[in-house]
């Protein structure tokens, strides 16, 4: 795969792996189960992503 697909690739799968996250939260938040690990990984991931966008931008 030529770099520039990888990267568009990566930039799609980051994007989709938050949204499911965010999903998953509400399911469990939903079933009156305690989210908060959950919350917390998606908020380290969200940052971390982020950071990996900017790099890529760049």
């Amino acid at each position: 795969m030529k770099e520039n697909k990888k990267i568009i690739k990566l930039l799609h799968i980051l994007k989709h792996t938050e949204e499911h996250l965010e999903e998953l939260i509400k399911y469990i938040e939903e079933c009156n189960y305690n989210s908060e690990p959950y919350t917390i990984i998606y908020n380290k991931l969200k940052e971390e992503n982020d950071k990996l966008r900017e790099k890529l931008k760049g």
